[in-house]
């Protein structure tokens, strides 16, 4: 495991940034995957069916993709700092995954996607652009795929643990962990010196 590791995070291809990055990244999206795969399943368990789970995911990707376009000139001129960005989509979607452990009818479903919207159009594209920035033309190939990379792996891995939380411990309890890792990340992002990454 260490030798992966060291594969991963090699001195030779990351800098001081993207370790930080992908690190944060990676347990976004490990949050996120403990319950991707079982949404239709959530949404069945409040009165939902098929055909609501498509309306709602619609809204999530819709706003968020609207707001990305919105967002990209007004978020650098209100914040100045591309991690502040980053930092409050964590936040966000720490708020999101907190209504979700208390989501109990369709029309809250319908407002927390539209939260989870703003927090998607607020941070990934700062998020993507600060990647972008601690890339090099010459190890861009190597440090995009350990992007892609670690990220399918952190997928796969909560898809799994995910399943085992929400048959063990139930929706609830999965929520406030996701909450919490979102919160958490959020808040370190948030607390880095200006010129971190």
């Amino acid at each position: 495991m260490d030798d992966l590791v060291g594969h991963i995070y090699s001195k030779s291809i990351f800098s001081r940034g993207l370790k930080i990055l992908l690190t944060v990244n990676t347990f976004i999206v490990f949050a996120t995957g403990l319950f991707s795969p079982f949404y239709a399943l959530f949404i069945e368990k409040i009165g939902g069916g098929v055909i609501f789970a498509g309306i709602s995911w619609s809204v999530f990707s819709i706003v968020s993709g609207v707001l990305v376009l919105v967002f990209s000139d007004w978020g650098l001129r209100v914040f100045h700092h591309r991690e502040r960005l980053v930092a409050l989509g964590y936040v966000i979607r720490g708020a999101v995954f907190v209504s979700y452990a208390f989501m109990t009818n369709l029309p809250q479903l319908i407002v927390t996607q539209l939260l989870w919207g703003i927090g998607a159009a607020v941070g990934a594209p700062a998020f993507d652009s600060l990647y972008t920035k601690n890339t090099d033309s010459e190890r861009s190939l190597k440090q995009w795929s350990r992007y892609e990379g670690v990220t399918s792996i952190a997928v796969g891995l909560s898809a799994l643990i995910g399943g085992l939380i929400i048959e063990e411990l139930g929706f609830p309890v999965l929520f406030i962990i996701m909450a919490a890792i979102c919160l958490l990340i959020g808040i370190y992002i948030w607390s880095l010196p200006k010129d971190a990454i």
